[in-house]
């Protein structure tokens, strides 16, 4: 399968997406009676096993000692690959229509020291067709370091003043300027940068709580933007297991909790899009190719 591309607008798109004119029944039915996004998310909390991808990171590691790579990065590359073979998770719904984007764009949070009281920032990673695990890895790093960087802590403290700032306008003007803005949301005609900033317009979002010591949690969508999947992350641990031949092997895992909009897709197409993460993840090999180019296992 070729890699999601750009294409041109046409009558009735958004500016973050395409009209989608054939769709199932189903889920034109769900779109008109479950209006909210909020009121159609499926959730699936997985325990999956990484052990194969742990090795290969430490194997990567070893052979060149300058090799950054995390889990992390390895989880947002098998993504990124998952949701171009999967092209229903490029869908969402947004006033009472179906679309669907012609790029994948990965956000999460990331604090700008690991203090409790460090303030966090907003990652995105758009995927090109180029791209695989080392251009992920090398992308990640460039953009975390860059807003832990001391002027660019600075500049976004000073943006950060002159948004507190607004605080001091009286409530029916901070409710009058929030209705605008749903309302830009609702019929798409958001500026593009406010949609480039603002995470609730990725194709997914990603909350590593695991680099925090936390377990997977629960995580809602929004109704406002474009969002149709939250994941959380928690932290890696090992246990034993029972294997087919009866020996005991001690494994890594990690939970994840995904969120869909079911309204885009039914249970199966998520079912499988989950399975086809995990043969991501077993065989963490295959993400060293580019992402347009197609594998199989």
């Amino acid at each position: 399968m070729e890699f999601v591309e750009k294409r041109k607008k046409k009558h009735g798109d958004r500016r973050d997406g395409h009209l989608v004119k054939k769709a199932p029944l189903i889920n034109k039915l769900m779109v008109g009676l479950y209006v909210n996004r909020c009121d159609c998310e499926v959730s699936s909390c997985e325990n999956l096993d990484i052990t194969n991808l742990m090795n290969y990171i430490k194997a990567r590691k070893e052979k060149d000692p300058n090799c950054q790579i995390k889990f992390f990065h390895c989880f947002i590359a098998a993504l990124t690959r998952v949701i171009n073979e999967k092209r229903l998770l490029l869908r969402f719904v947004q006033n009472k229509r179906i679309y669907e984007r012609d790029e994948i764009k990965i956000s999460f949070t990331a604090k700008r020291a690991f203090k409790e009281k460090a303030e966090e920032a907003i990652v995105s990673y758009i995927a090109k067709k180029d791209d695989n695990v080392d251009s992920v890895t090398k992308a990640i790093i460039n953009e975390v370091n860059g807003i832990r960087n001391e002027e660019e802590m600075l500049k976004r403290q000073k943006d950060k003043d002159s948004m507190e700032s607004l605080t001091k306008l009286p409530n029916w003007v901070i409710r009058m300027i929030t209705r605008i803005l749903r309302s830009l949301d609702k019929h798409g005609h958001l500026p593009a940068s406010v949609m480039k900033e603002d995470p609730s317009f990725s194709t997914a979002m990603l909350a590593n709580l695991g680099s925090i010591g936390l377990s997977s949690v629960y995580h809602h969508l929004n109704n406002y933007g474009s969002c149709s999947m939250m994941i959380t992350i928690g932290k890696i641990h090992e246990k034993e297991v029972k294997m087919e031949d009866g020996h005991t092997e001690k494994r890594t895992f990690v939970d994840v909790t995904a969120i869909f909009d079911e309204r885009i897709a039914d249970g199966f197409y998520f079912l499988n899009a989950i399975k086809l993460m995990k043969q991501y993840l077993n065989h963490p090999e295959l993400l060293e190719k580019p992402f347009g180019e197609e594998v199989k296992f």
